[in-house]
Protein backbone atom coordinates (compact mmCIF):
# COMPACT_ATOMS: atom_id res chain seq x y z
CA UNK A 1 0.00 0.00 0.00
CA UNK A 2 1.13 3.32 -0.74
CA UNK A 3 1.11 5.68 2.03
CA UNK A 4 -0.43 9.28 0.74
CA UNK A 5 -0.45 12.95 2.34
CA UNK A 6 -4.25 14.20 3.85
CA UNK A 7 -5.40 15.27 0.59
CA UNK A 8 -4.90 11.93 -1.10
CA UNK A 9 -2.11 12.35 -3.29
CA UNK A 10 0.22 9.64 -3.58
CA UNK A 11 3.82 10.55 -1.28
CA UNK A 12 5.86 9.91 -4.03
CA UNK A 13 3.85 12.81 -6.03
CA UNK A 14 3.44 14.84 -2.96
CA UNK A 15 5.59 17.90 -2.46
CA UNK A 16 8.36 18.34 -1.84
CA UNK A 17 9.34 14.91 -3.92
CA UNK A 18 7.85 16.11 -6.89
CA UNK A 19 7.09 19.12 -8.75
CA UNK A 20 5.48 18.93 -11.79
CA UNK A 21 7.54 20.29 -15.09
CA UNK A 22 6.15 24.22 -15.78
CA UNK A 23 4.22 24.37 -18.84
CA UNK A 24 6.16 25.33 -22.02
CA UNK A 25 4.39 28.61 -22.35
CA UNK A 26 6.86 31.40 -22.14
CA UNK A 27 7.92 33.17 -24.70
CA UNK A 28 11.82 33.97 -25.49
CA UNK A 29 12.57 37.27 -27.57
CA UNK A 30 13.10 35.38 -30.56
CA UNK A 31 9.25 33.91 -30.58
CA UNK A 32 9.75 30.71 -29.05
CA UNK A 33 8.32 28.65 -26.91
CA UNK A 34 10.38 27.24 -23.56
CA UNK A 35 9.74 25.67 -20.24
CA UNK A 36 10.66 27.53 -17.51
CA UNK A 37 9.09 28.25 -13.49
CA UNK A 38 10.54 31.91 -13.65
CA UNK A 39 7.55 34.17 -13.74
CA UNK A 40 6.65 36.63 -16.10
CA UNK A 41 5.40 40.61 -15.87
CA UNK A 42 3.35 39.89 -19.08
CA UNK A 43 0.77 37.59 -20.59
CA UNK A 44 -0.56 37.16 -24.07
CA UNK A 45 -1.74 34.79 -26.97
CA UNK A 46 -1.57 33.78 -30.64
CA UNK A 47 -4.97 33.89 -31.56
CA UNK A 48 -6.57 31.16 -29.55
CA UNK A 49 -5.79 27.70 -28.41
CA UNK A 50 -2.39 26.29 -29.79
CA UNK A 51 -1.83 23.17 -26.75
CA UNK A 52 -4.22 19.96 -26.75
CA UNK A 53 -5.89 18.37 -23.86
CA UNK A 54 -2.65 17.51 -22.03
CA UNK A 55 -1.09 20.99 -21.92
CA UNK A 56 1.32 20.59 -24.96
CA UNK A 57 1.83 22.67 -27.39
CA UNK A 58 1.23 21.18 -30.94
CA UNK A 59 0.96 24.24 -32.75
CA UNK A 60 3.27 27.83 -33.16
CA UNK A 61 0.08 30.03 -33.84
CA UNK A 62 -3.41 29.64 -34.36
CA UNK A 63 -3.85 32.98 -36.29
CA UNK A 64 -2.41 35.85 -36.96
CA UNK A 65 -3.67 38.20 -34.33
CA UNK A 66 -0.90 38.03 -31.42
CA UNK A 67 -1.49 40.11 -28.50
CA UNK A 68 0.40 41.06 -24.84
CA UNK A 69 -1.55 41.61 -21.92
CA UNK A 70 -1.73 42.84 -18.20
CA UNK A 71 -1.41 39.97 -16.09
CA UNK A 72 -4.49 40.64 -13.91
CA UNK A 73 -7.77 42.64 -15.61
CA UNK A 74 -10.46 43.37 -13.87
CA UNK A 75 -10.04 40.65 -11.58
CA UNK A 76 -10.50 37.97 -14.26
CA UNK A 77 -9.23 34.47 -12.91
CA UNK A 78 -8.23 31.58 -15.50
CA UNK A 79 -7.07 27.97 -15.35
CA UNK A 80 -3.62 28.24 -17.82
CA UNK A 81 -3.94 26.20 -20.85
CA UNK A 82 -7.82 25.25 -20.66
CA UNK A 83 -9.16 23.10 -23.01
CA UNK A 84 -11.09 24.85 -26.28
CA UNK A 85 -9.92 28.29 -24.50
CA UNK A 86 -6.50 30.19 -25.88
CA UNK A 87 -3.22 29.60 -24.86
CA UNK A 88 -1.86 31.82 -22.06
CA UNK A 89 1.74 32.82 -23.00
CA UNK A 90 3.99 34.33 -20.56
CA UNK A 91 7.37 36.94 -21.06
CA UNK A 92 9.57 38.65 -18.93
CA UNK A 93 8.55 42.23 -20.24
CA UNK A 94 7.31 44.43 -22.69
CA UNK A 95 10.36 44.53 -24.59
CA UNK A 96 10.37 40.90 -24.68
CA UNK A 97 6.39 41.13 -26.02
CA UNK A 98 7.48 43.31 -28.67
CA UNK A 99 10.49 41.42 -29.86
CA UNK A 100 8.68 38.20 -30.31
CA UNK A 101 6.06 40.02 -32.15
CA UNK A 102 3.42 40.41 -30.24
CA UNK A 103 1.11 43.92 -30.51
CA UNK A 104 -0.49 45.50 -26.95
CA UNK A 105 -3.93 44.32 -26.01
CA UNK A 106 -6.92 46.90 -27.31
CA UNK A 107 -8.67 45.86 -24.97
CA UNK A 108 -6.90 45.41 -21.08
CA UNK A 109 -3.95 47.97 -22.31
CA UNK A 110 -6.11 50.37 -24.47
CA UNK A 111 -3.05 53.60 -23.58
CA UNK A 112 -0.43 51.41 -24.69
CA UNK A 113 -2.60 50.13 -27.73
CA UNK A 114 -4.00 53.54 -28.84
CA UNK A 115 -0.08 54.74 -28.79
CA UNK A 116 1.09 52.06 -30.59
CA UNK A 117 -1.10 53.07 -33.00
CA UNK A 118 -0.15 55.90 -33.62
CA UNK A 119 3.21 54.91 -34.12
CA UNK A 120 2.37 52.55 -36.74
CA UNK A 121 0.18 54.44 -38.61
CA UNK A 122 3.28 57.33 -38.66
CA UNK A 123 5.35 54.52 -40.10
CA UNK A 124 2.84 52.77 -41.95
CA UNK A 125 0.64 55.28 -43.84
CA UNK A 126 -2.84 54.33 -45.23
CA UNK A 127 -2.85 50.76 -42.56
CA UNK A 128 -5.98 51.59 -40.58
CA UNK A 129 -7.23 49.56 -37.59
CA UNK A 130 -5.67 45.71 -35.72
CA UNK A 131 -6.24 43.73 -38.71
CA UNK A 132 -4.14 45.55 -40.81
CA UNK A 133 -1.27 46.10 -38.56
CA UNK A 134 -1.32 42.10 -37.44
CA UNK A 135 -1.33 41.09 -41.33
CA UNK A 136 1.58 42.88 -41.76
CA UNK A 137 3.43 41.65 -38.35
CA UNK A 138 2.52 38.06 -39.07
CA UNK A 139 4.16 38.04 -42.57
CA UNK A 140 7.28 39.98 -40.90
CA UNK A 141 6.97 36.89 -38.14
CA UNK A 142 6.87 34.16 -40.88
CA UNK A 143 9.91 35.99 -42.47
CA UNK A 144 11.73 36.56 -39.35
CA UNK A 145 11.01 32.87 -38.52
CA UNK A 146 12.70 31.75 -41.73
CA UNK A 147 15.55 33.73 -42.09
CA UNK A 148 16.21 32.11 -38.55
CA UNK A 149 15.88 29.00 -39.94
CA UNK A 150 18.16 29.38 -42.84
CA UNK A 151 20.99 30.44 -40.14
CA UNK A 152 20.23 27.28 -37.76
CA UNK A 153 20.75 25.49 -41.24
CA UNK A 154 24.50 27.47 -41.89
CA UNK A 155 25.53 26.86 -38.53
Amino acid sequence: MVASTAAGVPEPFALPYFRAMPLQNRVSPYGDLFRTPARGTMMGNRGGPIHNGNREIVRPFLNRRWIACVLEFRGRRRVVMSPHRYTELFFLDEATAFAAGHRPCALCRRADYNRFVAFWQELHPGQVGADAMDEQLHEERLTSAARASDRQRVI
